[in-house]
């Protein structure tokens, strides 16, 4: 069952039994203009019951994006975790997208979800999720946040992961963000070298023409904001502040859709920990009754022919 919320001109629909999944995000239809998706439309996926993969954005709890080969170490003992995705031996994205949330408070234009882990499974540091959708007329605010329940310090990173169309008529789909630094990747897509001269890092700058590149990585020196802009002049911005410090770009060559994020941590920095800056990293020890708390925002961009 989702969760419909509204306000003019912007509704969105959420699947606390999905991940915790938001399956839309929209313009609905008027008498004068057609319903525009801001993000992918996730509705007919959802009516399947399909995973959170397949829907507009969903959460990364406790953690962004891969972890090579499911291992680190932490506070002296390592952790072995499975794999979560038949196609990659590196667990990605965190728990929260494969766990059903509960609806906690719902409102015209809000709804809250929260989850629990006992630390018992193959991530051994209990915690506690919530989040919270809320629109206004100008877009949607994503809080999520996670509060170590356990005895010890416990590793966390966060962020959402929204999709957007890859739009490729006329002069295509552009992305515009500030960025710092670019983590290389090998074929696994885990971060190898950091780079300041790789030529998406100018790109993303000025307004990177997507069918240009083929990209699946992380950003370090993320300004906080990144603008997706359609060939008909729609679009979307991307805004997340504090500590969400790094972004993440795939674009594919091969598919209609990307994904832009703005996360916490760069893939796999429990790993790559060893003599480096917060920087280029990121993460969190998040102590025995602490919370680490972010917050998304999604505004749409419309075209004065919108």
């Amino acid at each position: 069952m989702l969760e419909h919320i509204a306000c003019p001109g912007l509704a969105a629909d959420i699947a606390p039994a999905i991940g915790g999944s938001l399956v839309a995000f929209y313009r609905p239809a008027t008498a004068h203009a057609p319903r525009l998706d801001w993000l992918r439309d996730g509705s007919a996926a959802a009516a399947l019951g399909a995973d959170a993969f397949e829907m507009a954005s969903f959460p990364l709890v406790p953690w962004c994006n891969r972890i090579r080969d499911g291992r680190f170490d932490w506070n002296g003992r390592t952790v072995q975790l499975p794999p979560n995705r038949s196609n990659s031996r590196h667990p990605l994205h965190g728990i929260g997208w494969t766990r059903p949330w509960r609806v906690t408070a719902s409102g015209e234009a809000l709804v809250e979800l929260a989850f629990e882990d006992e630390g018992r499974g193959p991530w051994p540091f209990p915690f506690s999720a919530r989040q919270r959708y809320a629109l206004d007329p100008a877009g949607l605010d994503i809080t999520l946040s996670m509060t170590n329940t356990g005895h010890e310090p416990m590793p966390a990173g966060l962020a959402h992961h929204p999709y957007v169309a890859h739009r490729r008529d006329g002069a295509g789909t552009t992305v515009q963000a500030h960025v710092e630094a670019m983590w290389l990747a090998d074929r696994d897509v885990l971060p190898t070298v950091l780079t300041t001269s790789h030529p998406a890092i100018a790109a993303l700058r000025r307004g990177m023409r997507l069918a240009e590149f083929d990209l699946d990585n992380n950003f370090t020196g993320f300004g906080h904001r990144a603008d997706v802009t359609w060939p008909d002049g729609n679009g979307v911005r991307l805004l997340g502040g504090p500590p969400l410090d790094f972004f993440v770009l795939y674009c594919p060559a091969d598919r209609d859709v990307i994904a832009v994020e703005a996360v916490s941590n760069t893939t796999d920095w429990m790993n790559l920990r060893g003599g480096r800056p917060h920087a280029a990293i990121g993460g969190a020890a998040l102590a025995p009754g602490d919370t680490l708390e972010v917050r998304t925002r999604i505004e749409p961009m419309a075209s004065d022919a919108a």
